[in-house]
C-alpha cells in the first residue's frame, strides 16, 4: 500500500481444476506497492508452467526496483505517466526474459503465456494486458469487463464473421493474437481507470470466466464482496462445479 485516501486488500486462488494433468496459471500480488499480477501459460505443460511463473517473477522483480534510466530516453516516454511507465517496463522485461528463455532453451520452443497486472496508486488503477486473460470491474452492483480478448475468435466477432453468441461453438476457439514470450518484443494494451471506494478489480484466467455465464458470476460478486479471499475462492469452486476443464484462477483487489 501506499500514502493514500485510498486502500487495497488483494487476495486470490488457484487451483488445476479437474481435468488437467498441472497448473499452468502463475498468480501473485504485492499489497505494499500496489500490484496484482495473473498469467496463464501456454506451450505444453512444462512450457506453459515455467512461462507463466517467470513472467510473474520477472515482472515482480523488475516493479519493486527504480526504473531504469533507459526506460525514460525514448521519445514516446516523455508522453505518459510514470505510472504507465513503470508498468510497461515491468511487462517488456518479462517478456524478454521468457523469450530469451525459450530461445537458449529448446525445450520451451514457443512457450509463453498470456498477463495480466494491475497497479493501484493514488485514485487510479494503471492495468496492462495481453492473451485472453479477463479484468473485470464489479462497481454499483455491475460488473463490466475491462480487456478485449487478444484472440481469433474476437476478430472474427469484430469484423462480423460471427456473432458472439456464435464464439462458444467456433472452430477458432482458444487461438491468440498475442502471448507474453512468443517475440522479442510484444505489444501490451494499457489503460488508466479512475477508482471509486467498493470498487472490486478481478482477474481472472479462461478456466474460470468461461465456466461461468454472466449471472453466475454477478450473484457470486454480490454475494462475496465484503470478502475478497471468499469471492476468490467461490469463484474457483463454481468453476470447477461447472466442470473444472481449464486451470482456474482468479485475483481479486478490492478499494477500500
Amino acid at each position: 500500500m501506499t500514502a493514500s485516501a485510498f486502500t487495497w486488500e488483494f487476495a486470490g486462488t488457484s487451483d488445476t481444476g479437474r481435468t488437467r494433468p498441472g497448473n499452468e496459471d502463475a498468480i501473485a500480488w504485492d499489497a505494499a506497492f500496489g500490484l496484482a499480477l495473473l498469467a496463464d501459460g501456454m506451450g505444453g505443460y512444462e512450457g506453459g508452467e515455467i512461462a507463466s511463473n517467470l513472467a510473474i517473477k520477472t515482472a515482480l522483480e523488475s516493479f519493486r526496483k527504480p526504473l531504469a534510466p533507459h526506460w525514460r530516453e525514448a521519445e514516446w516516454a516523455q508522453k505518459v505517466s510514470e505510472p504507465v511507465l513503470k508498468l510497461y517496463a515491468a511487462v517488456s522485461e518479462a517478456n524478454q526474459r521468457v523469450n530469451d528463455t525459450a530461445r537458449k532453451q529448446t525445450r520451451y520452443e514457443g512457450m509463453g503465456t498470456t498477463f495480466l497486472a494491475a497497479y493501484f496508486h493514488e485514485n487510479r488503477a494503471t492495468l496492462a494486458h495481453i492473451g485472453d486473460s479477463r479484468i473485470y470491474l464489479w462497481r454499483n452492483l455491475a460488473l463490466k469487463q475491462l480487456t478485449v480478448d487478444h484472440t481469433m475468435i474476437q476478430e472474427r466477432i469484430e469484423s462480423g464473421e460471427i456473432t458472439a453468441q456464435d464464439a462458444a461453438s467456433d472452430a477458432y476457439r482458444g487461438v491468440l493474437t498475442r502471448a507474453l514470450g512468443v517475440d522479442p518484443v510484444v505489444e501490451v494494451d494499457m489503460r488508466q481507470v479512475t477508482t471509486q471506494a467498493g470498487d472490486i478489480f478481478l482477474l481472472c484466467s479462461d478456466g474460470c470466466y468461461d465456466m461461468l455465464a454472466y449471472s453466475e458470476m454477478t450473484a457470486i460478486m454480490s454475494a462475496c464482496q465484503e470478502d475478497p479471499q471468499q469471492l476468490a475462492r467461490q469463484l474457483v469452486r463454481q468453476a470447477n462445479d461447472n466442470g473444472g476443464y481449464d486451470n482456474i484462477s482468479a485475483v481479486v483487489v478490492r478499494v477500500g
